[in-house]
């Protein structure tokens, strides 16, 4: 279960199968251990809340923060990391340099339910910060002028420009403000050490075989070390 992430975890047109490197990874590990996977895709806010509750068994993709991992256990080995980058108006790519004491004058969007790393939320209390429903709706902020700056994942952006005709208008600022590692979470239930247990064994497997650093490079994701 999850929400829609560029190059890992994305609907099937049409009610084709889903397909990214997490459902290549879990088909890799869970049908030969007898099981047959199915993907469902919510909000990710919901997503969460259901791999917390139930009904889900895995979770695909959320970043390791403390107070997630009070909620939900996490595979020991991530499978993708994330470049946490700023998006500008063209030609407004000067306004972030790396020092967050120059954004407090700036209004700065951010996606609901997200996590941007230390950095981003040891500075939040200074900045003007607006919280938004989705990437897309703050791409359209920041291009109309509500916004000076969005933060976002730089994977899961570039699709989105790209398919909002955004690639004149917007533009990557520089440098990076964090890298953060996506992994699979299970429920705390007893039942979630068992699945976090089976992927866990399959990934290393996956790794140690040369399968998953082959998967990741068809998929055009960054694989941690």
């Amino acid at each position: 279960m999850g929400t829609t992430f560029a190059r890992l975890f994305e609907p099937g047109a049409d009610g084709a199968k889903p397909f990214g490197l997490a459902v290549d990874l879990l088909d890799a590990i869970l049908i030969p251990a007898g099981h047959t996977p199915r993907y469902e895709f919510y909000p990710w806010l919901r997503a969460q809340s259901m791999i917390e509750h139930g009904p889900a068994q895995v979770l695909v993709g959320p970043y390791r923060t403390p107070e997630r991992a009070r909620l939900m256990r996490f595979s020991r080995q991530a499978f993708y990391e994330d470049a946490l980058v700023f998006y500008a108006r063209r030609r407004e790519e000067g306004l972030w340099w790396g020092d967050f004491q120059a954004l407090q004058r700036l209004s700065i969007g951010a996606v609901q339910g997200w996590v941007y790393g230390e950095r981003f939320e040891q500075s939040r209390a200074a900045l003007s910060v607006t919280v938004v429903r989705d990437l897309a709706t703050a791409l359209r902020m920041l291009q109309v002028g509500r916004l000076d700056l969005i933060a976002a994942n730089q994977r899961n952006s570039e699709p989105v420009i790209q398919e909002l005709g955004l690639g004149e208008q917007v533009a990557l600022c520089a440098p990076p403000f964090a890298q953060l590692k996506g992994h699979f979470a299970f429920s705390r239930e007893p039942a979630g050490e068992s699945w976090l247990a089976l992927v866990d064994a399959g990934m290393q497997r996956l790794r140690a075989s040369g399968e998953l650093q082959q998967m990741a490079a068809r998929r055009g994701v960054a694989l941690p070390e």
